[in-house]
């Protein structure tokens, strides 16, 4: 298999690139900083722009760029990246990351994963390159936010900066917001620390443009509009809207549940499991979040035992068959 050189296509063509990440992870910082990063050499034209609902915290996301050494005459998403991201491994629950990648193309991880696992996981056909982001966030940035590892990565993916061209213009993206000096120190650490911590590998575990999942196909029996039974239809995945790294999660081991039912009043997904009990009326036994909660927070702020919380919660691939 023939891996594609992505310096030759900002040369030749144009080189595009998508990310795929939950709101709030830093995959837009990730974006403007290799955007900056690219402008700074005045023969190459750049398109970047991020693309999101007004969905909250933890909704999936996208972003697009685009960069060539001509200029840049196309306005739409990019469906046929040469180069992937994906910023948050939960993201790829409900989205393929990989669908529409060329073929030799290269991919982009935040994970503590090997390339090796990636690309078998994921069916990869190219290069993968995967730096363990949130780990290195956690330790530098005393937050587990994997943005400049990604943007680190993305820049070694396409070759030819310098580690003093990326350091400068990541952190000319934070004075422009206004980042304190000791926060900016730290970020340097952090670029500094993903360098050493990219993993490489080239593999070929399938056609990546052959994985894209179904396409839309209409709402069925469901009327134009019926949005309960879209939030409570198991395909749509509601789930994938939770933050981040945390799930919810009810306990209840000194039997506390007075069954008020307001937990099960304020959920907008059902997904609160409860029985009758003859002096109570009911009594909540557990929630269901394998495919509807999606962290909303209601129970938790209603609950007068504060027994439902947010615990952080790691995903399990197959591969391995315990978190690594």
């Amino acid at each position: 298999m023939e891996r594609l050189n992505l310096r030759q296509r900002i040369q030749e063509s144009v080189l595009e690139i998508r990310g795929d990440g939950k709101a709030g992870g830093g995959l837009v910082l990730a974006f403007q900083s290799l955007a900056g990063l690219t402008l700074a050499d005045q023969g190459l034209h750049v398109q970047e722009w991020p693309f999101f609902s007004s969905a909250r915290r933890g909704a999936n996301i996208r972003s697009f760029m685009r960069l060539s050494a001509a200029p840049i005459t196309v306005a739409c998403e990019v469906t046929r990246p040469a180069l992937s991201l994906l910023m948050d491994e939960a993201a790829a629950r409900s989205v393929n990351f990989a669908e529409g990648v060329l073929r030799g193309g290269t991919f982009v991880l935040n994970t503590r994963r090997t390339p090796e696992v990636c690309a078998r996981h994921f069916r990869l056909a190219g290069r993968v390159i995967a730096v363990p982001g949130d780990d290195i966030g956690a330790r530098y940035l005393k937050h587990s936010i994997g943005n400049v590892s990604a943007y680190v990565a993305l820049a070694h993916a396409i070759g030819g900066f310098t580690f003093e061209q990326v350091e400068r213009a990541f952190v000319t993206v934070l004075e422009k917001r206004r980042i304190p000096s000791a926060l900016i120190a730290r970020n340097r650490e952090a670029l500094a620390a993903s360098r050493e911590a990219i993993q490489v590998g080239t593999f070929d575990e399938g056609r990546s443009e052959e994985a894209g999942g179904a396409r839309f196909q209409g709402y069925g029996e469901l009327p134009i509009g019926a949005q309960s039974g879209l939030r409570l239809s198991v395909s749509n995945r509601t789930a994938d809207y939770a933050r981040s790294g945390f799930r919810l999660r009810f306990e209840d081991p000194r039997d506390q549940c007075t069954g008020c039912a307001h937990c099960i009043t304020n959920c907008p997904e059902n997904i609160i499991r409860f029985q009758p009990d003859s002096e109570r009326v009911l009594k909540v036994t557990g929630v269901d979040v394998t495919s509807y909660c999606k962290l909303c927070g209601e129970c938790i702020a209603v609950c007068p035992e504060k027994l439902f919380a947010e615990a952080p919660f790691e995903e399990i691939w197959e591969e391995e068959g315990v978190p690594s």
